[in-house]
């Protein structure tokens, strides 16, 4: 069984690609859009094939590939645990670069939720209805150390930081 330190540097040392790609990012800012943008779920940029069938353009594709695997629930979902306080941990599949080109794409995340539901109201007098998130220990720091929201360039990485934060919270709260 590999433990989360060895994974975290497998990880890292698979991403230092990027660290060259990073440099000539910000030697020239316009290869920033030049960069794929959505990601599959095994992190494969989503190709801008044109569409010879339809109306679109090539370049829209992306988009469209990505909605149509983001409908999927159990495409998106990579891990949901509910906690012993009755909150749970999400791990997802974003599939939108949220490192917008710079060093490797980050395309999972893992988020806290509480079980009460609260409501705001939107600009449009609608009211939405949302669990309140909440934060968690960070996997590789010290125990007090918390954060709201993590995210990761690979499942591998996002699966193993989400058994590591579900066994502090556990240890923590004491069940």
């Amino acid at each position: 069984m590999v433990c989360i330190a060895e994974l975290f540097a497998f990880v890292d040392l698979h991403a230092s690609r990027w660290r060259l790609r990073r440099q000539a990012i910000f030697n020239d800012l316009s290869l920033v859009g030049t960069l794929p943008q959505y990601y599959d779920r095994q992190g494969f940029p989503i190709p801008a094939d044109p569409d010879t069938a339809g109306d679109e353009p090539g370049w829209f594709m992306p988009v469209l590939q990505w909605a149509k695997l983001k409908e999927d629930l159990a495409y998106s979902t990579v891990a949901r645990d509910d906690l012993p306080d009755g909150s749970y941990l999400s791990t997802v599949w974003l599939g939108l670069d949220h490192a917008h080109g710079i060093g490797p794409p980050l395309i999972f995340e893992t988020m806290r939720f509480a079980n009460a539901i609260e409501t705001m109201t939107l600009p449009t007098g609608r009211e939405l209805a949302y669990h309140p998130e909440l934060e968690f220990p960070v996997p590789g720091e010290a125990p007090d150390e918390t954060t709201h929201q993590l995210r990761y360039g690979s499942e591998e990485e996002a699966l193993a930081a989400h058994h590591e934060i579900v066994r502090r919270i556990v240890l923590r709260e004491g069940h």
